[in-house]
């Protein structure tokens, strides 16, 4: 059914969602990079005291350490960041892929001929306008339903005893319905 569209679309993810997702996705990078400065912080900012020898001991026994620390800090690094990053991706999904499960359950509805019904949207999901959208589709659908029920029982009511005439008034609203059908092609 094509459904008039409005002069300026409305966008289907709101403004603040995007830059609320930016900053959280900043923010996990962020937090990555401060463990990491803390671990090397925590690791290479002994005091070398002492003469030479003193000083070129302690940096020979730092160099046993330092390839596992940085190994560890870099884990420590990508697991932070990719954690933070696969969180927001299920945050995202949640709100963007749940209205699309939820319009798609009661497509499936529709198509089992089973009653049609609104779909529910949750507080802060995205995709309203198509959620509006789909929801002005199934009312109106609800209503094409109702007059094409009362339209074969009213053919049927009107010519209880004369099969011929019901026939015909059975036919013609069998064509009401084949035409207004043709508009959900």
């Amino acid at each position: 059914m094509n459904m008039p569209s409005p002069s300026t679309p409305e966008p289907l993810f709101e403004r603040g969602y995007r830059f609320r997702f930016i900053i959280r996705l900043c923010l996990a990078f962020v937090v990555g990079a401060v463990a990491l400065y803390a671990i090397f912080y925590f690791v290479l900012s002994r005091p070398l005291t002492g003469d030479y020898a003193g000083v070129f001991h302690a940096l020979r026994n730092l160099s046993v350490f330092l390839r596992p620390v940085i190994a560890l800090s870099v884990l420590v690094y990508v697991l932070l960041v990719c954690g933070a990053i696969a969180g927001l991706c299920v945050y995202g999904l949640h709100k963007v892929a749940g209205p699309l499960y939820r319009m798609e359950r009661v497509m499936d509805e529709i198509r089992t001929g089973a009653h049609t019904r609104t779909v529910s949207f949750r507080e802060g999901d995205q995709i309203e306008p198509l959620a509006k959208a789909f929801n002005g589709w199934i009312g109106k659908l609800r209503q094409d339903r109702h007059r094409w029920i009362s339209g074969m029982e009213d053919a049927e009511r009107l010519s209880p005893r004369d099969d011929a005439a019901c026939r015909a008034r059975m036919e013609q609203a069998l064509r009401e319905i084949a035409d207004d059908m043709a508009r959900y092609r």
